[in-house]
């Protein structure tokens, strides 16, 4: 697991992307070929250790005219 209070500013920001990016990736699937867990467990990650980060995407993609995915969790890592 990453830790991310030993992470740079500019590591946090490219962790969060990444995160990011998988769960707009996910979302443009088809349901049944969605891997939700994987999608629910990297938003819980995003608001856990990247909330900053994300809020940051958010706006960036928003700026940009594009729809940011949809971010909000609904269950904690594993639940």
């Amino acid at each position: 697991m990453i830790d991310a209070t030993s992470l740079s500013e500019r590591e946090s920001y490219i962790v969060a992307q990444a995160l990011y990016e998988f769960i707009r990736l996910e979302q443009l699937k088809p349901v049944d070929k969605r891997r939700q867990s994987d999608v629910q467990d990297a938003k819980a990650l995003m608001h856990a250790r990247f909330d900053n980060e994300l809020a940051m995407l958010v706006q960036s993609d928003e700026v940009a005219g594009r729809e940011p995915p949809d971010c909000w969790r609904t269950a904690s890592i594993g639940g």
